[in-house]
């Protein structure tokens, strides 16, 4: 940046002042002389702006025009004013964002980057995705994976699933997302555990999902619920139970000795916090012909199915896209 000159309080627009008389000259004129627009000129005669060291000396030659006070003495004043607002403005910077040392200084400092970048046109404004605007079986088992596994935040949605047991389930879900939304979610494997973590970003993606029910931040909080739309249809709600059982349900071998002799069943669970959903799948199994229990009065609520032909039965009439439970099917 050019240096500048700060004048005391009234001095610049009488220095300009003496300027236009000694010219004869129009602020058209003195703008082109001085190499900025009009309209900054004026400002500079406003005292709005504070003028270039340039153009008051190029003043001074062509038109013997004197300046309040020393050279040094008006961009010393500019200086000093200029570090002062400086610091200024940092102070109001800390006092809104925090310290851009800390984690959240960080976080928001990147957010402010992002939409600078995003008015420059550097990044795209939207994150655009082609949705389903017609309810489908891909698009239920999708919802029932998002209540058991999924999460949202106002910018992301994520499906957190383990990276060896549903190894080949990750696989599955990326493409019924696919499917889907015509993009494939990003895949990021956690460093500290054993987790898979499938996500999308984008707020139309967000306002979609919220569209057909599901709900941004902590879903036990919330005691999610499926959408009436899912529970409208009876296809549907096989394919969001098929969805919630594959990602917080499991098939398990009860094994037991009685007298001396070794006996052992499948049975299956689906567990969760949210109640709503507890019931849900509850109910659909009933409607299936099923004969489930509720266990509602631990932490972690489970429905089960403890007849070993029902589970079989279950894996045929609902059945599974995740080999963790498909194994036990037939055996």
């Amino acid at each position: 940046m050019d240096n500048r000159v700060k004048f005391l309080p009234n001095q610049q627009k009488k220095f300009i002042d003496n300027v236009y008389a000694k010219s004869k000259l129009s602020t058209k004129e003195l703008a082109k002389i001085a190499v900025v627009h009009p309209r900054s000129f004026i400002d500079w005669r406003k005292e709005k702006l504070t003028m270039t060291l340039k153009a008051a000396k190029l003043f001074c030659t062509k038109f013997n025009c004197v300046l309040p006070e020393e050279k040094k003495i008006l961009i010393g004043r500019w200086k000093k004013a200029k570090k002062d607002a400086g610091i200024i403005g940092g102070k109001a910077n800390f006092d809104i964002y925090g310290s851009p040392g800390t984690k959240e200084g960080r976080r928001r400092g990147g957010i402010i980057a992002m939409e600078n970048m995003r008015k420059k046109g550097i990044v795209p404004l939207i994150k655009e995705y082609k949705f389903p605007y017609v309810y489908s079986e891909d698009l239920a088992e999708f919802m029932g994976i998002m209540l058991g596994d999924g999460g949202m935040t106002r910018l992301q949605c994520n499906i957190t699933l383990n990276s060896q047991a549903d190894k080949d389930y990750i696989s599955f879900v990326s493409n019924l997302a696919y499917r889907l939304f015509s993009e494939k979610p990003k895949l990021f494997k956690k460093k500290d555990c054993n987790a898979s973590v499938l996500y999308y970003h984008g707020i139309l993606l967000i306002n979609y999902l919220c569209m057909l029910g599901l709900k941004v931040g902590n879903k036990v909080k919330q005691q999610v619920d499926v959408p009436n739309w899912v529970k409208e249809s009876s296809l549907f709600k096989i394919a969001c139970l098929r969805g919630l059982m594959d990602t917080d349900g499991g098939v398990f071998i009860h094994r037991y000795l009685v007298k001396g002799k070794r006996y052992e069943y499948k049975k299956i669970s689906f567990t969760n916090r949210s109640i709503p959903l507890l019931i849900f799948v509850m109910e659909t199994l009933i409607s299936l012909g099923f004969n489930p229990k509720l266990i509602d009065k631990v932490e972690n609520k489970k429905v089960w199915l403890y007849n070993e032909n029902e589970v079989d039965r279950y894996l045929t009439i609902v059945g599974s896209h995740n080999l963790r439970l498909l194994k036990f099917a037939g055996g």
